[in-house]
């Protein structure tokens, strides 16, 4: 009898997961059209202009794409506060593994900045920084290009492994951007607020001595060139 319902038990396991994996495929399927189509009457609705509508339309497809309808905010707010802390080191450790700053990090110090960084996605055309506005954020370019325009002109194009926004660690004040900073493709960015990173810097001394001398911004919004 175990001879024959082994193979029959085993048919059933793979076809039952195989169907779960279906099932899971075509929920994700009906999500994703389900929320263009919501997007769609959207723009419509408020009669958003043809090229804005595009680049809306451009950016949920690719951020779809990327994250297969997954809410990485959702995933995380259920698992306990340890795992939380080290499924985010996991999530920023290229920013934490290319740049020197980060070397002289604790274990306990990574996994503090890692719970304070945000991942943003950008598409062509987004503005990351428009000038006079207030640089309160510090960005790693993970992937992708951007440029940095001032006074109509091109003054530098930045790609994996840039930094940008402001040194606020070393300064008093809260810097205004002295140029736009534009992405040119479709881009990644890994970025911490002021707050947050000054938090940090505060708590774990040590580091924040090493962080500030190592750190080199690839541009600074606070200086004009």
């Amino acid at each position: 009898i175990n001879s024959l319902s082994s193979p029959a038990l085993l048919y059933a396991t793979i076809f039952g997961n195989v169907t779960t994996i279906f099932q899971q495929m075509y929920a994700n399927t009906n999500r994703y059209h389900e929320m263009l189509n919501n997007v769609r009457d959207f723009l419509k609705l408020y009669q958003v202009p043809n090229g804005l509508s595009e680049r809306v339309m451009d950016y949920i497809v690719s951020t779809w794409s990327m994250s297969k309808g997954i809410d990485t905010e959702k995933v995380l707010s259920i698992c306990p506060k340890d795992m939380r802390a080290d499924i985010c080191v996991h999530l920023n450790r290229k920013v934490f593994n290319e740049h020197p700053a980060f070397r002289l990090a604790s274990d306990g110090c990574l996994r503090s900045l890692a719970g304070e960084f945000q991942t943003i996605h950008c598409a062509p055309g987004d503005l990351i920084f428009h000038a006079g506005e207030s640089v309160d954020t510090l960005c790693f370019v993970v992937s992708g290009s951007l440029e940095v325009i001032q006074d109509d002109e091109v003054i530098a194009i930045l790609g994996k492994g840039d930094v940008f926004g402001d040194v606020f660690w070393k300064e008093t004040t809260l810097a205004h951007a002295c140029a736009n900073v534009r992405a040119l493709t479709y881009c990644d960015l890994h970025v911490i607020k002021r707050e947050a990173l000054l938090k940090v810097l505060e708590f774990y001394t040590a580091f924040a001595n090493s962080f500030s001398r190592n750190l080199i911004l690839t541009c600074n919004l606070r200086k004009r060139v």
